[in-house]
This record gives structure tokens, C-alpha cells and sequence, in this order.
């Protein structure tokens, strides 16, 4: 009946949690293990049944034998009274099975709670172990059933200076056939396992914090007056947001502190630096936040989003960019261009027409001067222009249609006036260099800011665009014109119009507000030189406190202390008002004008020596037909 009343309350505390895959490790006789099943194969629970009646050396490798599962949980019962308890509780503790993966069950048929501690006080337990020991309480003689108090055992870090913490959790009666919660004995059920588990007081978290601005040699105290400071906050800012943020973990959890500075992000991909001392297992948190990849993935976990890491390409447009007279054609499509130019010479051809008639029917109104058909022309292409006419039509059928065409002139003219106007004036004039594909296509100087994260993209990035970039920018060139600090590569790229500096986008933010003027702003082009990217705050991915740190840091987004910090140390955008710039109209649309006024200039001198010369060969055959020579 005892051996029933325990299988009821394994099966019952499975089915609590709907777990239905369990291991069990118990010295009893199989025919006492037969009703077990039966249970097991009710519930449509699978098992698999291992007897510690055997010597260490069969169950030297018993966790990779039956508990190394790809199941995402696995139930584990292990009878305390049996002989080699002991050896299964050492074994896993040194291969760190007391997490959420497992749901343990520990029994001990004595109750004695002394043996228990001894057994668990030093052993690598998990702020997220799920183990629950069972102790067996008297009942009445009388009474068939078993009554049974349940224990939620786990460790703050053992590893970390945590103590042993056994909390009663509940009293369950269970007889031959069912089992029924008798009371709670405490208040975890009430909150979750990780909301019972955030007091961290009196372990020590190891947190890597990097710093590359000033030696570390300076000492402890100067690097952290540097992480906490306001000042220059764009310097190694995805530290100081992420110091912050850990220091507002620090305030909810209690834990302690104990630093390993660190001056580099990393030296590859996932070794060296301080993303070296996360993925070692080194540290148990890191003040800066890292872009992702495949690779990182499989050794450290993302807990939070901080901010955005964007590498940018700057420069202002370079005023000798070329000749540029498409803006004057952009207003009309072709078409609407040879329509209105049609009208004109129709209406060119009624007004001289117009102007015939009047002329032979009205000699009162026009007796000495009859136009040409060209000077009608030339008429209706002044009202196109808005200039008027020294001759109109006197008659009234005349006069209306020449109102017609200055109608229709003067909306085209306004139309049209209007886009130019906007296009030159409207905003600061921009590049037509869109991609790193066209950069590295054009005559533009490139420069990069000395970090090593640039260095290796460019001779690692698979990218056509970024090899093509290398090879017409980097490669044959001076190091020292190409490589430069962030202040002279912003100082450069606004005193020469058309040079390139690539660099970080926030970093860059701060130096551009600080050195040049509204209007230098407004006339910036951007480049993304590479894709935009999160940047998240990791973890070791088999740390145990990987889930109870992304329940805080989530809270900490939701309650906006994250985006507090982010603004205050990074820069997402530049502002460009409407009153901050001046436009000035520059020679590659102005020298279009020019060169046709310059070309008509010389049609018209070309024309009138034809036409003098025509009247020259006109006079001399004039003169020797009157003279008979």
C-alpha cells in the first residue's frame, strides 16, 4: 500500500506540470515496479525504469545514457534510500542536471532532512533548478492512504557564494488509487519559480566591462567614475548604457559586483576580448551590448535589444559635380514639350494670318507694316514667355485669340517657374551616389575611422560592393589619408566637399552637431555601408540566470528605462529645419544658361554676317544690272 501511494503522487506531480517523459532510478524488486507502469501506461506517460542495484562503474556514465535527451523537459525520480543515491546526486551535480531542464523528484522514505542537506549543500544547484523533495508524514493506523509535504529546494549560485534554500511548498494525501492537495504550506504557489527567485543577495556576479577610451592600468576607481559619468557620452557609449542598465539590475536583484575590465569588443568571432570572457563562461555579465551572428549564437543568449549599430558613409556634395541642365527639361514630358510647342507656331501662323487680313481689309489700322510670319512667331513666342508685344491684332476676333495665347502662357509659365524654383531652392542639393556600389564607382576620396571592427569588415565582407570599395579606395593608397580619428575625418569632410568618411552613426552624430553649422547639416549625404543591426546584451547561453536577467531587462523596456538610456548616449538622426540653410544656385545648373545664351549669341552673329553678306551679293547684282556691266 506505502509502495501505491507513492506511485500515485510521482504519477500526480508529473501530471501537475504535464510532463509525460520520466526517468526512474530506484533499488526496489521489479515485480513491486509492476503497478507503477500500469499507472505509467494509463496516463500515457513514457518511462524507463534504472536499478541502482549496481555497481558505480555501470552507472559511471548515466547521465549520457539516459538523461542526455533533446526533450526541451525530462522528469527524474531517484529514491535517497537507495545505497548509490549518493553517487547519482555527485554525478549530476558535476554535470550540472539541477536546472529547468529536469524535473526532479527526490524521495527519501526515512524523512531525514540532515542526510538531505548533506547531500545538497555543496552541490551545483540553479537559481532555475526545478527539484522538489518528498518527505512521507505519519498518518492514523487506520488510514490506508499516505500523506506526503513537498519541498522546493535550489540555490542562489552555488558557484557564485549562494547557500542551499529549502522552502515547504505544500501537503498532498495520496492513497491506492488517487491523490488530492491537501493545503498549501507556503505562498510559492502563488508567483512564479523565477518570480520567488529574484532576491540574489550574497552572490557575486563576475561582469566584464570594457572600456577603450583610457588605460586600464588607471585603476578601478577612474574607470567606473568614467562609466557613470555625462560627460563626452558618446565615447564606448553601448558600455555606459549597458553599465546602466546592469547597475538597475544590481538595485532589483541585490547581488554584488566584481569587475574584469577589458579595452577590445573582441578579436574574432567569438574569442578575445569581452565577448571572449562571455563565451569562455568567464563572466557572468557584460556591460557592453554585441551585434549578433549564426556563429555567436551558438555560445552566448540574448537577453535584450539595446539600441541599433549603424555604419554609415557621410560627405557633402561636391559643387563641381558636373553640368547639370535636366532640371530645367523636368517640369513637361517630351510630349507635353511638342504639344506646346506645336501650339505656339499654330498660333504663330493665325496671327499672321490675322494680321494679313487686317492689313487688306483694315488699311486704316496697320498701312505701312505687314509682319512676317517669322515675327508672328517670333510674337507668339514672347507670350510664351511672358514678354508681351509691341503689335497686336486691332480687331476683335484678333485680340481675343492673342488673349488666348497669353493665357495659356501664363499657366504654363507659372507651372513651370514653380518646379524649377522648388527644385533649385526647395532643399539642399543632393547626390546622386545612393550605394557603395556607386561610391566605389566614383571619383570620390573615402576615409575610415580607425577601429578594428571597419578593418576587418573590409577584408572579410563577402559583399561585392565592399571588395570593389577596397579595391579602387583602399588598396595603392596612403594609410594615413585613409584611416583617420572620427574628429578629422568630420573636420575633413566638411571643409572638402566630396570627401567620404565612414563611421559609426551615433559617434559620428555627436562630432557633426558639435562642428558644423545648420546649414553644413542639411547639405550631408548618408551611405549605409552596412546593413543596420541590433545590438543585444548577452549571456552565456548555459548560464542558469539567462531567463530570471531577460524577465528583468523586458520589464526594464517595457517601464521605458531602456529607451531613457538610449537616448541620452546615442544619436539616431540629425535634424535639418527649413530656416537652417541657404540655397545657392551653383554652376552645374547655372552653366546651362550660360552656354545657351553664349550658343545663341553665336547664331545670331553667324545669322546676321549671312544676311549681310546675302545684302552684299544683293547690292553688287543690283548695281551692275543698272550700270549694264
Amino acid at each position: 500500500m506505502a509502495n501505491l501511494a507513492i506511485y500515485n503522487l510521482i504519477v500526480y506531480n508529473l501530471l501537475q506540470i504535464n510532463l509525460r517523459n520520466v526517468v526512474i532510478f530506484h533499488c526496489w524488486q521489479l515485480p513491486v515496479l509492476f503497478p507503477l507502469a500500469q499507472l505509467f501506461s494509463r496516463n500515457l506517460i513514457f518511462s524507463q525504469f534504472i536499478s541502482l542495484n549496481q555497481s558505480n562503474e555501470s552507472l559511471a556514465n548515466f547521465s549520457k545514457d539516459y538523461l542526455d535527451s533533446e526533450l526541451t523537459k525530462l522528469g527524474v525520480f531517484l529514491d535517497l534510500s537507495c545505497e548509490q543515491s549518493p553517487f547519482i546526486t555527485n554525478q549530476s551535480s558535476r554535470a550540472q542536471l539541477y536546472t529547468h531542464r529536469y524535473h526532479w523528484l527526490l524521495y527519501d522514505e526515512a524523512g531525514n532532512m540532515n542526510r538531505f542537506m548533506e547531500l545538497f549543500e555543496r552541490a551545483n544547484l540553479s537559481i532555475n533548478a526545478d527539484v522538489n523533495y518528498v518527505q512521507r508524514q505519519p498518518v492514523e493506523s487506520f488510514d490506508p492512504g499516505s500523506l506526503f509535504i513537498l519541498y522546493d529546494v535550489y540555490n542562489k549560485g552555488s558557484q557564485l557564494g549562494g547557500q542551499l534554500n529549502i522552502t515547504i511548498d505544500l501537503n498532498i494525501y495520496c492513497n491506492q488509487t488517487e491523490c488530492e492537495l491537501v493545503q498549501y504550506l507556503s505562498e510559492l504557489h502563488k508567483r512564479s519559480r523565477l518570480q520567488q527567485r529574484t532576491d540574489l543577495s550574497g552572490i557575486t556576479f563576475r561582469q566584464v566591462a570594457l572600456v577603450t577610451i583610457i588605460p586600464l592600468s588607471s585603476g578601478e576607481e577612474k574607470l567606473l567614475a568614467f562609466l557613470n559619468s555625462e560627460e563626452d557620452y558618446h565615447l564606448d557609449w553601448t558600455s555606459r548604457v549597458g553599465y546602466r542598465q546592469n547597475v538597475h539590475l544590481q538595485e532589483l536583484l541585490r547581488f554584488n559586483v566584481r569587475y574584469i575590465w577589458r579595452n577590445q569588443w573582441s578579436l574574432g568571432e567569438t574569442k578575445g576580448g569581452a565577448l571572449g570572457e562571455v563565451t569562455s563562461a568567464n563572466a557572468d555579465l557584460s556591460t557592453t551590448a554585441f551585434v549578433l551572428s549564426p556563429e555567436r549564437l551558438r555560445h552566448v543568449f540574448p537577453t535584450a535589444e539595446v539600441s541599433q549599430f549603424r555604419s554609415i558613409c557621410i560627405f557633402r556634395t561636391p559643387h563641381n559635380a558636373g553640368i547639370k541642365a535636366g532640371v530645367f527639361l523636368e517640369p513637361f514630358k517630351l510630349s507635353v514639350w511638342l504639344v506646346f510647342g506645336a501650339v505656339l507656331m499654330f498660333s504663330g501662323v493665325l496671327l499672321w494670318l490675322t494680321f494679313r487680313l487686317e492689313h487688306r481689309w483694315m488699311r486704316h489700322c496697320l498701312q505701312y507694316y505687314v509682319p512676317s510670319l517669322l515675327s508672328s512667331c517670333l510674337i507668339s513666342f514672347g507670350a510664351a514667355c511672358i514678354q508681351g508685344s509691341h503689335l497686336i491684332p486691332r480687331s476683335t476676333g484678333g485680340r481675343l485669340a492673342f488673349i488666348a495665347v497669353m493665357f495659356t502662357s501664363f499657366l504654363m509659365y507659372n507651372y513651370y517657374t514653380s518646379i524649377v524654383v522648388s527644385s533649385l531652392l526647395g532643399s539642399p542639393v543632393r547626390s546622386n551616389i545612393k550605394t557603395i556600389q556607386q561610391l566605389a564607382d566614383s571619383s570620390l576620396d573615402v576615409g575610415f575611422e580607425t577601429i578594428p571592427f571597419t578593418r576587418v569588415y573590409l577584408n572579410s565582407s563577402p559583399r561585392s560592393d565592399i571588395r570593389d570599395l577596397v579595391k579602387h579606395k583602399v588598396e595603392g593608397r596612403n594609410p594615413s589619408n585613409i584611416w583617420l580619428s572620427a574628429r578629422e575625418g568630420v573636420l575633413r569632410a566638411r571643409d572638402q566637399p566630396g570627401f567620404v568618411f565612414v563611421s559609426e552613426a551615433s559617434f559620428l552624430y555627436t562630432f557633426i552637431e558639435k562642428y558644423y553649422l545648420p546649414h553644413e547639416i542639411c547639405e550631408l549625404n548618408e551611405i549605409m555601408f552596412r546593413p543596420e543591426s541590433a545590438v543585444y546584451t548577452v549571456i552565456h547561453i548555459n548560464s542558469t540566470y539567462k531567463e530570471l536577467l531577460k524577465l528583468i531587462q523586458l520589464r526594464m523596456m517595457e517601464t521605458g528605462i531602456t529607451q531613457k538610456h538610449k537616448f541620452f548616449y546615442t544619436k539616431t538622426k540629425l535634424h535639418c529645419y527649413a530656416n537652417n540653410y541657404v540655397i545657392n544656385v551653383g554652376m552645374e545648373y547655372a552653366a546651362p544658361l550660360f552656354i545657351a545664351l553664349l550658343l545663341s549669341y553665336f547664331a545670331s552673329i553667324f545669322i546676321l554676317i549671312l544676311e549681310l553678306a546675302w545684302a552684299h551679293l544683293g547690292r553688287r547684282h543690283l548695281r551692275h544690272f543698272v550700270t549694264g556691266e
